[in-house]
């Protein structure tokens, strides 16, 4: 019941990423046929297959991907598995435009699920960094001091 409701949630989202990229797409306005040909793209765009592919990728592998995602979160961080399982399918949309192929998309979407997690850390931390202010913990230190001294 929960995970068809999180599978749910993950196709809303993931279609509206869709459907985002195909906007951005269409403001851009057709690109010249020197840069199509030169990119390797047909004269007419068709993600048509890709699509077919991550939906089927979708349906069979969105609960290991989910599954993976949340097994690599910190404890009390599970609110994040639902954004994170998310923006590796978005990621693994992104893959399939570029013309990659995959052999086994088992192994390439638990490796972007643990990358997606790791990369939410590695920032979050450099975030937090900036972000501290050590005199607010001044007068903490001040007491383990004391304390330290008192014992000693």
């Amino acid at each position: 019941m929960v995970s068809e409701q999180v599978s749910r949630r993950l196709r809303a989202g993931l279609a509206e990423e869709i459907e985002r990229q195909e906007r951005e797409d269409n403001e851009r306005g057709p690109e010249p046929e020197a840069l199509r040909l030169a990119r390797g793209l047909s004269a007419r765009r068709s993600d048509g297959p890709a699509r077919e592919l991550l939906d089927s990728w979708f349906r069979e592998y969105a609960p290991m991907v989910r599954r993976v995602v949340a097994r690599n979160v910190r404890f009390g961080d599970e609110h994040l598995a639902d954004d994170l399982a998310q923006d590796v399918w978005v990621e693994a949309w992104q893959y399939l435009l570029r013309g990659n192929t995959v052999v086994r998309p088992a192994g390439l979407l638990a490796r972007m699920a643990r990358s997606r997690v790791a990369a939410h850390y590695r920032s979050a931390w450099v975030r937090r960094e900036q972000a501290m202010d050590f005199q607010d913990y001044e007068p903490a230190v001040d007491r383990l001091v004391s304390w330290i001294g008192a014992a000693a």
